[in-house]
């Protein structure tokens, strides 16, 4: 009697535990391997041979493809253009991603259900048979569309839609980590095969100093537990996302800028660095040196009027940028990788797909899950044309260096000539020091430049007079690094020489 009790108690604590806890996952998912996924967020998106070699080097499980949004015209559902497809992708599991526009998602709550789930599973399986002539197999759709209103009609909409999806065609969302409380969040995620977790803040900065690192990654960890009670499969995305903002002069933010990078403010339209510092997990300013979130921000100013993103900047106005480093990602992934779970397939690496982006570029990506090392590295050419010296400073690294004041410095040591004028060209600020007349031996220049990006190459030009004797011209490089701002120093090397 005592040994049935005790068995009694013992399964009746079982089943408490279970409840308490989520369902126990199959065999096949405690012992499934940590997957890596790529997401391609560009619709049509093309690798070039560099971004394809990223690729095979990831070697992804799964690709997320964005091949369009969903749009909503009365109520009836449409692209809002049309779907475009990868051509020739790399080899791994295709998965087609859907999102929708910010209409579709203000509109959702007002469409009947039945509706909705029809016109998506009729979309999706155009989408499908479009992938299928185009030579892509896919084995599933993914939604990328985030209701900002109840989630329960989202979850009917899911379970009509899962029964109108062909088999064995899976279907999966992206899970931003701010549903976790509604309460409906966990018929909705039975609905799907597998889902996204998206731990990055996506909430738009008000003010300059409201401006926070995308991922505080001492969350991920805590976050991934609590979505185990689901006992749904699921990926956990990292990303490193930059994205700049137009200030008033009170520093509110005025417009989110889309597809404008730093670098081509500073490079085309001529805005210099006026600011720069690193963010915190938890601070707008870093304060402690162990605390760096692996973004920091940059406020840039205007020289002249430019129009930037569908803004006319004037002289003065200025636009924030939050960028990120190799670090932010590569923290992510150890919080994610650190973190054991029965139910956590991976993590998914998101890639905007966008040339020029504030963004990690692939090659960087792949760095990082590989192993690689991380850093800007100058060399410093010239040559002697007539009476000018033209110099040439190039990135061979594998970083962008920080944007920020004097975050490259080349220093000249010019022997045998007088030094008659430079042209600064792509340099910010240029310093003689002295001496420098024509009784000394040699003329120090040093020039500064706010950043250089990855495989960017500097230029400018110093104008001459030769003295008696040779010509020697030699040349040292400092750069800062944007991962930990310390400066890589390049020794002193003879770049032009006229003999005597």
């Amino acid at each position: 009697m005592g040994v049935r009790s005790g068995a009694r108690r013992l399964l009746i604590w079982g089943l408490t535990f279970g409840t308490i806890s989520g369902c126990v996952p199959p065999e096949s998912e405690r012992s499934r391997p940590v997957e890596r996924a790529v997401w391609i967020e560009r619709a049509g998106w093309m690798a070039n041979r560099d971004e394809d070699h990223a690729l095979r080097k990831i070697g992804p499980a799964r690709i997320f493809f964005k091949i369009g949004d969903l749009d909503i015209t009365d109520d009836r559902l449409e692209w809002a253009s049309e779907p475009v497809f990868p051509t020739s992708p790399p080899p791994g599991e295709c998965v087609l991603v859907i999102g929708g526009t910010k209409r579709l998602v203000e509109s959702f709550d007002r469409l009947a259900d039945i509706s909705l789930a029809e016109q998506m599973a009729t979309l999706g399986r155009d989408a499908l048979d479009r992938a299928k002539r185009a030579g892509l197999m896919c084995s599933g759709v993914h939604l990328d569309i985030l209701p900002g209103g109840s989630l329960r009609q989202y979850e009917r909409v899911l379970h009509r839609l899962r029964a109108r999806m062909p088999h064995p065609v899976m279907l999966s969302a992206t899970i931003p980590a701010v549903w976790e409380r509604e309460p409906s969040l966990r018929d909705l995620v039975r609905q799907l095969d597998f889902y996204l977790l998206r731990v990055a803040s996506e909430a738009e900065p008000k003010d300059l100093a409201a401006i926070r690192a995308g991922v505080d990654v001492r969350e991920i960890g805590p976050c991934i537990r609590r979505f185990e009670r689901f006992g749904i499969p699921f990926y956990v995305e990292g990303r490193a996302h930059g994205h700049c903002v137009l200030l008033d002069t009170s520093s509110k933010v005025v417009s989110l800028l889309r597809d404008v990078t730093p670098w081509s403010l500073v490079r085309r339209l001529g805005f210099q660095c006026v600011e720069s510092y690193p963010l915190g997990l938890a601070e707008a300013r870093m304060r402690v040196p162990t605390d760096f979130a692996g973004e920091y921000v940059v406020v840039l100013a205007a020289r002249r009027t430019s129009r930037v993103g569908g803004h006319i900047v004037r002289s003065g106005e200025r636009i924030a940028c939050r960028l990120p480093t190799a670090r932010a990602l590569r923290r992510q992934i150890e919080a994610i990788e650190a973190t054991a779970s029965p139910w956590k397939r991976g993590y998914s690496l998101w890639f905007s797909g966008v040339a020029d982006s504030p963004d990690l570029p692939l090659a960087q990506i792949a760095l990082l899950v590989r192993g690689g090392s991380l850093e800007p590295r100058l060399t410093v050419k010239g040559e002697i044309k007539g009476s000018s010296l033209l110099l040439r400073v190039e990135n061979v690294g594998t970083q962008e260096s920080a944007l920020q004041s004097r975050a490259v410095e080349v220093r000249l040591r010019v022997q045998g000539a007088v030094v008659k004028g430079v042209d600064p060209g792509d340099f910010v600020e240029v310093v003689r020091e002295f001496p420098g007349d024509d009784a000394s031996p040699s003329v120090r220049l040093a020039l500064y430049a706010d950043g250089i990006g990855l495989g960017e190459t500097l230029r400018a030009a110093v104008r001459i007079a030769r003295r008696a004797g040779s010509v020697r011209i030699f040349a040292s490089s400092r750069v800062r690094d944007p991962d930990d701002f310390v400066a890589h120093a390049g020794p002193e090397v003879e770049i032009a020489t006229i003999r005597q």
